[in-house]
């Protein structure tokens, strides 16, 4: 027969061992999961954690606030700033703002903030912004605009991008400017449009540029000023987080015009095209290796991104979508 003192001491030993494999559960799942679901949401609790930064746009106050969620429960509680946008992007604690103040004339500028939401002098635009993109190391930023609106007879808005330094708040460059060349031989034919940039964290890019009527897929060297056409019909590209891939909006009909969200092999150029097949004109963000996002009329959708299943709603009442992992 086991003593009663022996039995205290084996439940003592139990419940010490049963507090020590608790607590080293809850270390590891702080280190996979920094938020606990449990605390109030703040923030600077989403912050911790994967979550995505967009453009709110239900009808509340918080209407175009720049907002965010944890990608853990994306139709859940969002939490939104001050800063209100018509486009963003952000990437390693710098964001770009696109934003316009709409009277009888529209003005229109950008700004670069932090991670605290904290914006930099404006940056007086030309045009309605059109598309907004941060380099993954927080570096660069390039910004869109319409130069012009379109119009029945020219679809396709004219557009400009200046890429910004995002570290002191100012633009570095137009893009229109750079040198642009196809099967070695540079072009020279005339108006020049850039739209849609996609960063590497060497310096480089991707981007689609319009020139003399055709739309091509180009890389671009920020230190050389020049860029080299790859490929015809690509819109907006999106490099995936392992750069291996790139998803984007290929011109499949020019009546209307017609866009259909293709991802791209770069090894081997080969093409899948994606279970959306209505006419998107956006600048995809890849939520993870698998999954695209995108926006369309008010919400944000995803698709798989191997060409297989179909397209779901994200997050309802938010528009462009900025991934941070």
């Amino acid at each position: 027969m086991i003593s009663p003192v022996v039995q205290i001491r084996g439940s003592v030993v139990l419940l010490i061992l049963t507090l020590l494999s608790l607590t080293l559960l809850s270390g590891c799942a702080s280190t996979n999961n920094p938020r606990d679901p449990l605390e109030p949401l703040t923030m600077d609790s989403i912050q911790r954690g994967p979550h995505l930064v967009f453009q709110n746009v239900i009808r509340s106050d918080d209407y175009a606030a720049v907002s965010l969620v944890p990608l853990a429960a994306p139709g859940g509680a969002r939490l939104s700033s001050d800063l209100v946008c018509e486009r963003v992007h952000f990437a390693r604690e710098r964001g770009l703002c696109l934003a316009g103040e709409h009277g009888e004339v529209s003005e229109y500028h950008a700004v670069v903030f932090d991670a605290d939401f904290k914006a930099g002098r404006p940056i007086g635009l030309n045009g309605a912004p059109s598309y907004a993109r941060v380099s993954p190391d927080g570096r660069y930023g390039a910004l869109s605009i319409q130069t012009r609106p379109p119009t029945p007879e020219s679809p396709l808005a004219p557009l400009q991008t200046l890429l910004v330094d995002m570290t002191s708040g100012r633009i570095l460059v137009d893009l229109a400017d750079f040198t642009l060349t196809r099967d070695g031989v540079e072009l020279a034919e005339g108006d020049v449009d850039v739209w849609g940039v996609t960063f590497r964290n060497d310096g480089t890019f991707l981007a689609s540029v319009r020139t003399a009527g055709n739309i091509y897929l180009v890389e671009g060297d920020v230190e050389s000023e020049r860029m080299v056409v790859l490929a015809p019909n690509v819109s907006a590209p999106s490099l995936s987080p392992d750069g291996s891939r790139m998803a984007y909006a290929k011109l499949v009909s020019s009546i209307g015009p017609t866009w259909r969200f293709h991802v791209m092999d770069l090894a081997t150029m080969a093409e899948t095209p994606l279970a959306e097949t209505r006419s998107i004109d956006d600048q995809p963000e890849w939520l993870n290796d698998d999954t695209i996002l995108y926006g369309l009329a008010t919400d944000i959708w995803s698709v798989p991104a191997n060409g297989t299943g179909e397209p779901r709603p994200f997050i309802f009442g938010a528009l462009s979508p900025a991934v941070v992992r």
